[in-house]
């Protein structure tokens, strides 16, 4: 700050966004070391945030920080890619809730089939075993992602976006019956329809948008630093080359 002045001019040290924050991870550490006898919670936080100590190597390496500066221009300008996925997600969400609300109910005693009925004990044979035989109650069970409001058909989408046990959501609709009521094998194998469209449209196309954006971006800002230079495209390193030529300059 000395050098190059604090803020007031161009070019000075706070102007600078990673400068910023290798003054904000000196400042926390030179705070917590001054207060270490103290017991206030703040300062405990403090002390947590010296964990930040790392990322004074983004200020020292230049690869490092046009990664971070791609990140940044890629969050401001994602809006319209994040909106759309969003309102497809809340257009499939509501569509789940009309197929599947209340439907993914079941009892633990599979024959029977509505939350009167599944009351009681029920006799379980241990391994297959006929003279192994166990007494257990029989419980109404919800399962764990569902579609009974928006919201809960939202989160239960996402898991499905992600490839994380969608298998069993899936066999979920497919044996879901009428609303509050046991699921029926097979009951609605139509229903796969639904989520196959879903991952054709948001995991497979949507996110290979996110990536394909982020490598452009990546791109253009490594295309930046020579915008203003007189070599030619061809005489860039590391750019490609046009009309299918290989530049000379390349190594």
């Amino acid at each position: 700050m000395t050098t190059y002045g604090a803020f007031l001019h161009k070019g000075s040290f706070c102007r600078n966004y990673f400068n910023i924050l290798d003054l904000l991870v000196v400042a926390v550490s030179l705070i917590s070391m001054g207060l270490e006898s103290s017991a206030i919670s703040v300062v405990k936080i403090l002390r947590v945030l010296r964990v930040l100590r790392p990322l004074r190597a983004i200020n020292r390496a230049k690869g490092l920080k046009h990664v971070v500066q791609c990140v940044f221009v890629a969050i401001r300008t994602i809006g319209n890619i994040v909106l759309v996925t969003t309102l497809l997600q809340f257009m499939f969400a509501c569509i789940g809730v009309q197929l599947f609300k209340g439907k993914f109910f079941s009892c633990n005693d599979l024959s029977k089939m509505t939350e009167e009925e599944c009351r009681g004990y029920y006799y379980v044979y241990k391994d297959g075993d006929p003279t192994q035989i166990e007494l257990r109650p029989r419980q109404w069970i919800h399962n764990d992602f569902h579609f009974d409001n928006v919201l809960s058909a939202m989160m239960s989408l996402f898991t499905v976006s992600t490839f994380e046990g969608w298998p069993q959501l899936l066999y979920k609709a497919i044996d879901s019956n009428k609303e509050d009521t046991g699921p029926i094998y097979n009951n609605r194998v139509e229903m796969a329809i639904f989520f196959i469209i879903y991952i054709i449209l948001i995991a497979f196309f949507m996110m290979n948008i996110f990536v394909g954006f982020v490598i452009v971006t990546f791109q253009e800002q490594g295309e930046t630093e020579y915008k203003n230079c007189e070599l030619d495209k061809n005489q860039v390193p590391g750019l490609p080359a046009r009309d299918g030529e290989q530049s000379p300059y390349r190594p």
